[in-house]
């Protein structure tokens, strides 16, 4: 078995919200619900070589899928010992209400994630913190965090005349301070060092961006597939900065989104 510090899977790649410079392109709305056939295969793709310290199940929004829970429970049964970590925005808990006891059962505990403090936002938000003190109170075992997102996010790429476009920066120095150094995702049954590689085609499907040179390092891109070799699979999560690494920013530059269920706003 090889440990890995953490894998995360998308349940959905659509999202209700439009954070802009989501790092998983979610605020193009670019892909869609993932199956739970899907899943399997991913899962078993890797079932029995990974053992990750993680196992993460998120999106997007991954409560947009109605076999939310199945999925969460293919990945346990494909990852028996990894700790589950759910990640939600929290606007959509009550479309499953089998999901705490899910949860409990699976070994997942859940963030829900905050995105702003925007008053129509914040409205909404506050709906789900009545939730979620429902929840501890009905299912004390069940581990609930909120997470304060919108406090450390980050531009990720620059908007120019509408299109999303790379930066040009040294690898080195853009990898020292990427937030997504351990966020490898499961997708189409391979690894990918980061969300922004993985789910780079959807978007420049979604917004046409093929003819724009500046994305090639993104497109050239080779993700780890399940059949590497274990040396090459140890050495896929051994490799600290690539090239592609060079198209984010190389300095933190603070992002102050504005009502992300304001689908309008700048992205």
């Amino acid at each position: 078995m090889i440990e890995i510090a953490n894998l995360e899977f998308h349940a959905a790649h659509a999202c209700n919200l439009h954070c802009a410079q989501c790092s998983h392109y979610s605020n193009f709305h670019a892909g869609g619900i993932v199956s739970v056939e899907v899943a399997r295969e991913n899962f078993n793709a890797w079932r029995g070589r990974l053992a990750p310290k993680q196992i993460a199940i998120l999106g997007g929004e991954p409560t947009l899928n109605p076999n939310l829970i199945q999925i969460i429970e293919l990945s346990r049964r494909a990852f028996p010992d990894s700790p589950g970590l759910f990640v939600t925005n929290g606007f959509f808990l009550d479309r499953h209400p089998d999901l705490p006891r899910a949860l409990i059962d699976n070994g997942f505990r859940m963030d829900v994630s905050q995105h702003g403090n925007a008053p129509a936002y914040r409205k909404k938000f506050n709906e789900v913190l009545q939730r979620l003190n429902e929840w501890r109170a009905a299912y004390p075992a069940l581990q609930i965090a909120v997470r304060e997102s919108h406090k450390g996010w980050r531009q990720q790429y620059r908007m120019i005349d509408g299109k999303p476009m790379p930066f040009d920066s040294g690898p080195k120095a853009a990898w020292k301070i990427c937030l997504q150094r351990s966020c490898t995702q499961l997708f189409k049954g391979h690894l990918w060092k980061c969300p922004a590689l993985a789910y780079f085609a959807n978007m420049e499907r979604k917004l046409r961006l093929e003819a724009i040179p500046a994305w090639q390092l993104f497109r050239n891109y080779k993700a780890c597939p399940p059949s590497a070799t274990d040396a090459e699979v140890r050495e896929f999560f051994a490799t600290q900065e690539i090239p592609q690494c060079g198209l984010c920013p190389a300095r933190k530059i603070p992002f102050h989104h504005q009502d992300p269920t304001n689908k309008e706003q700048k992205r």
